[in-house]
């Protein structure tokens, strides 16, 4: 190589990997690439600093809005496809997806059978009614029980009946419909007790 070539090459721009960048009142957002998935927040030019994300804040909505399907595609092609699969599922709430897959991943099962289950356990300050995420409790309850004590953690069912009810809602549901949503699955987790103890009822009276 000449020293002409040389120079070229130095002055060449170094290919800088596809973080996937968003704004929100006026600070810059990112999340990194597989397999170091990390949510990170600029505080001066150029210096980025790791955060716990919540996705039940303002932030995340205006990723949502910003983030367009062109700026999704070369970011997922660093993970792997089982995760790139998942969260194209979602239109609107594919950071919540991210998030809920990057810091729950023992739920990446429950997930992909229920994928509203990604965006309720997102969002699972706003509905336990707590400040701030709480991701630390949450892997700490799923290394001891299973999807139904996280069902139980979050305010819900703790039933397959409730699993399969989620199945059957769009995961792009708006965040604010969650807590009716929930509402919903009591009723008919109650409506559902009543007939059984109804049932055993009948049956014992005709005994």
């Amino acid at each position: 190589m000449n020293s002409s070539t040389r120079r070229f090459s130095s002055r060449r721009p170094v290919a800088l990997a596809p973080h996937l960048v968003w704004h929100h009142l006026g600070q810059a957002h990112r999340v990194t690439i597989w397999p170091e998935v990390a949510f990170e927040k600029e505080i001066s030019p150029s210096l980025w600093v790791p955060y716990t994300p919540d996705p039940g804040c303002d932030a995340f909505t205006s990723g949502a809005v910003m983030l367009e399907k062109r700026r999704w595609k070369p970011f997922l092609e660093f993970f792997p496809a089982d995760w790139s699969r998942f969260i194209q599922r979602f239109s609107f709430h594919r950071l919540h997806a991210l998030a809920a897959l990057a810091y729950a991943p023992a739920l990446q099962e429950a997930f992909e059978d229920t994928p509203l289950l990604a965006l309720v356990v997102a969002i699972h300050a706003d509905l336990r009614g707590v400040a701030g995420a709480q991701w630390g409790e949450l892997n700490a309850l799923c290394d001891r029980g299973s999807v139904f004590a996280v069902l139980e953690w979050l305010g819900l069912p703790s039933t397959r009946a409730c699993l399969d009810q989620l199945g059957t809602i769009d995961p792009d549901l708006p965040v604010r419909d969650l807590n009716r949503v929930r509402e919903m699955l009591w009723q008919r987790h109650d409506v559902a007790v009543r007939a059984r103890v109804a049932s055993h009822s009948s049956i014992a009276l005709a005994a």
